[in-house]
């Protein structure tokens, strides 16, 4: 038996979590939504709503694009994601960490 557990902020809606976490990841490494989609089995309609939907909850941009050219476009990350991604991470680090504690003092000698 293992713990399972999901965290996410949210507004009047879900704003971010795990999906939108990864999304952002691979934008960083791919440098573009569109091949992020590609890179995560998803259409770049649903990535880049995802993306939108976080923005407005959270009131902050997640994401700057650039118009393609000669070299073609693609998008980076805005110094506010990049804050959040990492207090996210770290927060859900030290939650699981915190929530197996307490699995454990309260289920090890059951389960």
């Amino acid at each position: 038996m293992k713990l399972v557990y999901k965290i996410w902020i949210e507004g009047d809606n879900k704003a971010f979590g795990e999906g939108p976490y990864k999304l952002l990841l691979k934008v960083n490494q791919l440098g573009s939504i569109y091949k992020a989609a590609q890179d995560m089995n998803m259409s770049y309609s649903k990535a880049w709503s995802i993306i939108k939907r976080a923005e407005r909850e959270l009131g902050i941009a997640l994401v700057e694009s650039n118009i393609g050219g000669a070299g073609g476009g693609g998008s980076c990350l805005t110094p506010q994601a990049k804050i959040l991604m990492n207090k996210y991470d770290e927060f859900c680090n030290e939650a699981g960490e915190i929530l197996i504690k307490l699995y454990n003092k309260y289920f090890s000698e059951l389960l």
